[in-house]
């Protein structure tokens, strides 16, 4: 998209008076609308536009909610760095003025909502006494709101961190007040929020999965933080700013969470049973924190394993932290944890020294001796500097005998803080045998790793922590704010649409949003309540209650939500929505009865709950609802909506697309705008494709011989790596399409005629453009319509109904009567693909 049609299509909507407005003293967040607007700025900045974008943050200077403001003043300056002197000087001095109004603004309360009298912006008072004041506004008034308000004040407090601590000469005790303050935050809301779940009705059991699921929301929400700024820190005094703060807030929400009262189960039971809800986040801490932590941690419920590998790892680190001065950097850049026998945890360091950068890989074992010397082996593989375990005599022996290098066994040291510091020393004495050195610089290093297949494309816990804030979505539920009636979501399979379905919620005003998938997914059972009640009402065979439907949303408001949905309007998502009616469907087949007694009664009722609520389908085709159509009272209220892929806007570096590429290439291959604005062109921001793209091209620039630490990459290395690996000759054979290979093989196949005609008749028209517009994947719309017509009638529509279906699922799009490819490298590879036999 272009940046002025970007910018007048959104900047309208975000001088409106808000509601929070006309109460200074609210904590708001940031909306979707602010945080867009500050993407157009920048981008009319870089266009040269500065007289149009100084008049653009004076307007958000102006007219902001004071608290919005407020959170989003750090952002702001940000942008406002970007003007010449003389503006920046003026706007600098605007928003300072308005600052200063807001914080001495009286903090009055209306009987109804909790406040501090402490306003965030009051810089007089320490970070730790704001960070009080904001942690209690959130327990009272958006408890478990993690998105956006959680965030936008986890973000605050970092931004101005960074801000403040450079100068002021009591860092440490301040990381250690606020870490203290999101301790006693933590056992004050999970304690709280427990106790509210079984006044509410739940199980213990249900409760408990709940409280972890959210812990884990906590954790993942600071790391995703950290892991944005840790993008544009420069120098080792914001690194241990940055570290420690975050170190902080993850061991204090964590022990909180052991300390909170679960019903009489204390948090650490539950922390004792979940080891993956919590251990990959807490990778992330210094030594210092990790073992105050497992101090407080009782010996009962406290693996003594972990705390031994994790605790001399983590002081290791911090030790060869302490060798990084000046503009040299040392952060943890990931810590996943392996579930598959043996548990591991890999956590991966990234080290800076001027323009020299390395990774380090630290693989931590626990859970008993390793018995077989292939973990090491498949370790090693990984190119680790040290691998942490407890080994037993033969593969000591082996190690031994071979001379493998970077081992550190744990056996024979116990869990005790002199043992503990003894095996640091050990493990650090490996990493700095690896670690960058001085005299190591020279010319810049070959690129040897994919750092794009560092990218957890596959692992949803794992790819949390990479979160890109999805405006865009969030904009698109706000649009139909307080609306009712039934919408439909449609897009190419692999778009976020689950993602970003989970992240909606408390992001609608005053709805509460419910979010089901049809999808069997058994690590979170409290997403698949309405799926299950479906199928027991079905296989019960008998007359479906009145209330049946509402019944369900209700249960599952209560088990999927933080808050009481009472009298609230509900939006419920049903994503995989196609494999509901497909149900309906297999069910009717085998006992035709049901139609009466369950399958219209359930639809009918769905069309009653969606005159008061709001009902959304989510899925990939936009005509599987379409059963029982002599008398489905709930087709014809259906409207479509094109769900967004990730945004893009020309000539902008910070859109959600960029920030996309940024975290799957890594700080070790910046890009500029023209770059990333190729890559949009070839993917249309949709993600899961753009990840196995830049596979694809880290594979490209290995082969290559690309030298790192050179010039960004930029829009013609993308051109020269297109016409070498997406030609079709290149797709027939790559590895790093496989999935959407397949899946227009099979959509192109004789069967799918018949059984997916809508998915054959879209494959058909995207493998028609590659074949007869190989350039640009474009023709007139009257091209289209001829050569369209017969494919069509496969989908039983006419070529135009199909371009509106397949453009509003991001197949296709329809601009100005010329008809292309909604996602151009998908059009490539129904081009390459070779349809399956039947």
């Amino acid at each position: 998209m272009h940046l002025r049609e970007w910018t007048r299509l959104h900047q309208r909507s975000v001088y409106k008076r808000r509601p929070q407005e006309k109460d200074s003293n609210f904590m708001a967040s940031v909306s979707a609308q602010t945080r867009q607007t500050l993407t157009s700025i920048s981008g009319l900045i870089q266009a040269n536009l500065v007289s149009q974008a100084s008049v653009e943050v004076t307007k958000l200077i102006r007219h902001l909610g004071p608290q919005e403001l407020v959170l989003a003043s750090h952002d702001i300056r940000n942008v406002i760095e970007g003007f010449q002197k003389q503006r920046r000087r003026d706007l600098r001095e605007e928003l300072d003025q308005r600052l200063e109004n807001v914080a001495s603004a009286p903090r009055v309360s209306d009987g109804t909502t909790v406040r501090s009298q402490v306003s965030p912006a009051s810089t007089e008072h320490l970070l730790s006494t704001r960070v009080d004041a904001m942690l209690l506004e959130l327990a009272n008034n958006h408890i478990f709101k993690w998105s956006p308000h959680y965030r936008d004040v986890v973000r605050f407090i970092v931004d101005s961190a960074l801000n403040e601590f450079p100068d002021s000469g009591s860092i440490e005790a301040e990381l250690t007040l606020i870490s203290e303050r999101f301790a006693a935050h933590s056992k004050t809301i999970f304690g709280r929020g427990y106790t509210f779940q079984i006044r509410r009705g739940l199980t213990p059991t249900v409760a408990e999965l709940k409280s972890i699921s959210g812990l884990q929301a906590f954790l993942d929400l600071v790391v995703s933080v950290y892991l944005d700024r840790r993008q544009s820190v420069h120098s080792a005094t914001d690194a241990a700013i940055l570290w420690g703060l975050t170190s902080g807030m993850l061991s204090g929400i964590t022990g909180g969470y052991g300390a909170a009262d679960l019903g009489g189960v204390a948090g650490w039971q539950l922390l004792a049973k979940n080891p993956r809800s919590w251990v990959p986040p807490i990778g992330f801490c210094r030594g210092g924190d990790l073992i105050a932590f497992f101090e407080e941690f009782p010996a009962c419920h406290r693996d003594e394993d972990l705390f031994r590998a994790l605790a001399g790892t983590l002081l290791a680190i911090d030790r060869l932290a302490h060798k990084f001065y000046g503009d040299d950097v040392l952060l943890p850049r990931l810590s996943r944890m392996s579930v598959q026998s043996p548990v591991r945890l890999d956590i991966t360091l990234a080290a800076k020294r001027g323009t020299r950068r390395q990774d380090l890989l630290v693989t931590c074992f626990w859970q008993g001796k390793l018995q077989s010397n292939q973990p090491l082996t498949a370790a090693q593989a990984l190119h680790a500097a040290v691998v942490v375990a407890a080994l037993d005599d033969r593969v000591a022996r082996w190690v031994e005998h071979e001379a493998v290098p970077g081992i550190v066994n744990t056996e024979g040291h116990a869990a005790e803080l002199q043992q503990i510091h003894h095996l640091s020393e050990l493990i650090f004495a490996c990493l700095e045998a690896q670690e960058i050195r001085d005299d190591a610089y020279g010319a810049p290093s070959v690129i040897t790793h994919n750092y794009a297949g560092d990218f957890p494309l596959d692992d949803p816990d794992f790819r949390r922590q990479f979160l890109v804030q999805r405006h865009s979505v969030k904009l698109l539920l706000q649009e139909f704010d307080g609306n009712t009636g039934i919408h439909l979501w449609c897009s190419v399979r692999r778009s976020g649409k689950t993602t970003a379905a989970q992240e909606l919620a408390d992001s609608s005003g005053g709805s509460v949003v419910v979010t089901q998938t049809m999808d069997r997914v058994p690590r979170y059972p409290l997403q698949n309540i309405f799926a299950i009640r479906v199928r027991e009402a079905f296989k019960a065979a008998s007359d479906l209650p009145d209330d049946f439907f509402a019944k369900v949303v209700r249960e599952c408001a209560l088990a999927a939500t933080a808050v009481d949905s009472g009298d609230s309007r509900i939006v419920f998502i049903i994503d995989e929505y196609e494999s509901l009616f497909e149900s309906i469907d297999a069910y009717l087949r085998n006992d035709r009865a049901l139609k009466v007694m369950v399958a219209l009664p359930l639809l009918s009722q769905m069309v009653d709950f969606a005159t008061r609520n709001l009902l959304i389908f989510m899925g990939q085709r936009p005509d599987a609802y379409l059963v029982l159509s002599a008398q489905n009272q709930l087709s014809p209220l259906v409207r479509q909506l094109s769900f967004p892929l990730f945004e893009h806007v020309e000539g902008v570096a910070d859109s959600e697309f960029s920030q996309l590429l940024r975290y799957v290439l890594t700080e070790k291959l910046p890009f500029d705008t023209s770059f990333a604005a190729a890559v949009y062109e070839e993917t249309s921001g949709h993600p899961y494709l753009t990840v196995n793209l830049m596979v694809d091209f880290c594979d490209y620039l290995i082969g290559n011989r690309y030298r790192l630490n050179e010039a960004a990459l930029n829009r013609q290395q993308f051109v020269d790596f297109t016409r070498d690996r997406l030609a079709v000759a290149a797709l027939k054979r790559s590895p790093h399409y496989e999935f959407f290979n397949g899946q227009m093989a099979e959509y192109l196949s004789e069967q799918a005629r018949s059984d997916e005609p809508w998915l054959c008749a879209i494959a058909t028209t995207l493998r028609t453009l590659a074949t007869k517009h190989p350039k640009n994947f474009t023709c007139a719309f009257s091209s289209y319509e001829q050569w369209g017509a017969p494919i069509g009638v496969v989908a039983r529509m006419t070529a135009a109904r199909l371009l509106t279906t397949g453009a509003q699922a991001n197949f296709l799009k329809d601009t100005g009567g010329q008809v292309s490819a909604g996602v151009r490298l998908l059009a490539r590879l129904a081009g390459a693909a070779a349809p399956k036999l039947n």
